[in-house]
């Protein structure tokens, strides 16, 4: 009976500020519906004085699906920086990108986007944010670390990634 067990759940647990139980917890515990516990709370109540209860309001916050999404796949705007190719595309088909519909106002207002209107072909979208310690790299690979700025090697052979041989 779940009066029962609420009765004798409320025997085991000592007393403390504010006293008695959280019915969400105590119906987490006792592995029962919240409303099956507020049922039984309700019952006790109506015999009289067997037990106090008072309603108290708590807030929580959880993800919506939408969020969960997010969690899961990354931002609108992250997901459509990562679908656009380095080289751009023309702003209609970059608009078929996953997250594009939602993501491109805030990924251009974040600067991650650039949008070149003079384009041949029309409008295209470009990324505007790039991996410089890659580019670095690369520049380096492809013979032109003396167009590399002399900070920018030093900072790349301090973090081990560029070697002076």
């Amino acid at each position: 009976d779940v009066a029962e067990l609420l009765l004798q759940r409320l025997e085991r647990e000592p007393p403390g500020p504010g006293g008695g139980l959280c019915s969400l917890e105590a119906a987490a515990a006792l592995g029962l519906d919240h409303q099956t516990l507020v049922g039984a709370v309700k019952s006790l109540q109506a015999l009289g004085e067997v037990i106090e209860a008072e309603a108290r309001a708590a807030t929580r916050w959880e993800l919506s699906e939408e969020g969960a999404e997010v969690l899961r796949a990354g931002s609108p705007e992250v997901r459509l920086f990562r679908s656009l190719p380095p080289e751009g595309l023309p702003q209609s088909d970059a608009m078929k990108l996953p997250g594009a519909q939602v993501g491109f106002s805030k990924a251009m207002a974040n600067k991650w986007l650039r949008l070149d209107k003079a384009a041949p072909g029309g409008p295209r979208v470009f990324r505007a944010v790039s991996d410089a310690v890659q580019d670095g790299l690369r520049r380096v690979q492809e013979g032109d670390a003396a167009g590399l700025p002399e900070r920018e090697r030093n900072e790349l052979k301090r973090r081990k990634l560029l070697l002076e041989v």
